[in-house]
């Protein structure tokens, strides 16, 4: 029972940083898979694949050699010195955006939703994040197993409630015989680099909590199961949120928070408890970015004034826009998160010989 329960546990927290204000909002998911409509439905299941991958070897390396911080994983995985040391300056640097952009989705809400002006949410959000920051890990565990799984089941109740599944089915079965192959061919492309991109960027902050979790895992069996469920889980969110954008007849490409639009025609209530999953998933995001670039800080004694000076600068980057922020920096620090994750994967293979050896 020890068991089962300290997997569930793992699994919200890693579920819980990967879906942010971004994919529980539908843009990320639109951005990455539901643009290229039934083609996309391929990048859901090499997204659910890569991140089952990516979180066992994660797991299987950070026990490896009992890794205490991000610092030292990427040393682990990169023989190369310049190489490292770049690594460990953009993973910080796209820890402290993601925490920005996931506030900025939180005040992107509350103004869209409820016309309060950014500044209000800004610094509301920015007090009850420091809050949080200063609970460190121990705060985001608490978090996730409340929150996390209230938010799956939103998620999936109002994509089941409104949106009928064999849609879904019928568009799996249109991708067999697409009428132009040349354009289906150069679609499939980039729904696969999409999703490879998508998991490259979350994997960023996903390795980041992992770290702080490795000493709760216990087993090789543990991690199977938790690298497993939570890659089937993410699966099954992301064509959840797919479905609710490809059904509505509303046009959603410019939209910063399309599932609540598509829900203005839906029974307020039904909106109503979405917009806490989004909540949620904003504070679950947030917290766990916030916490990786804190844990990386060497000076611990620098600890409460970083988090404040970096919940501070939330205010100002709010106007920027989430919808920007989103479709600027998050592919880009895919195609970095690439590289983390090829020596990822090159070190758990090494691993893996020593083993057998």
């Amino acid at each position: 029972m020890n068991t089962v329960f300290n997997i569930i546990k793992i699994v919200v927290v890693i579920i819980g940083t990967i879906i942010g204000a971004g994919f529980a909002s539908g843009k990320e998911i639109y951005i990455f898979f539901a643009q290229y409509e039934e083609t996309g439905i391929i990048g859901a299941i090499i997204a659910s694949i890569l991140t089952t991958i990516i979180i066992y070897r994660t797991i299987l390396i950070v026990k490896k050699y009992k890794i205490q911080n991000n610092n030292e994983f990427v040393e682990h995985i990169s023989n190369n010195n310049e190489i490292t040391q770049i690594l460990k300056n953009i993973i910080n640097i796209f820890l402290v955006i993601s925490f920005w952009i996931m506030s900025t989705g939180f005040c992107t809400f509350f103004k869209q939703e409820m016309g309060i002006p950014l500044i209000v949410t800004a610094i509301i959000n920015s007090i009850i994040t420091y809050i949080l920051l200063l609970k460190k890990v121990d705060g985001v565990i608490k978090l996730n197993l409340i929150v996390v799984p209230i938010m799956i089941l939103i998620i999936m109740f109002v994509s089941i409630k409104n949106y009928q599944v064999t849609s879904l089915l019928g568009a799996k079965l249109n991708i067999v015989s697409p009428n132009d192959t040349n354009t289906s061919i150069k679609e499939l492309f980039k729904v696969i680099i999409n999703a490879i991109l998508y998991i490259s960027y979350n994997s960023i902050t996903v390795i980041t909590i992992i770290i702080s979790l490795g000493s709760k895992i216990t087993s090789k069996k543990e991690n199977k199961y938790i690298s497993i469920v939570s890659g089937c889980i993410i699966g099954i969110l992301i064509l959840a949120i797919y479905q609710m954008l490809t059904s509505c007849s509303i046009n959603v490409s410019n939209l910063e928070l399309p599932i609540l639009r598509i829900l203005d025609e839906c029974h307020p209530i039904e909106k109503s408890i979405y917009a806490i999953a989004i909540i949620t998933a904003i504070l679950t995001s947030a917290i766990s970015s916030g916490y990786g670039v804190l844990e990386n800080i060497e000076n611990k004694e620098k600890y409460k004034k970083i988090a404040f000076i970096i919940c501070i600068l939330e205010i100002p980057i709010a106007y920027i826009g989430f919808g920007r922020l989103i479709s600027a920096l998050y592919p880009t620090f895919g195609i970095i998160g690439i590289i983390e994750i090829i020596s990822i994967l090159k070190k758990a293979n090494s691993i893996a010989k020593d083993d057998e050896n």
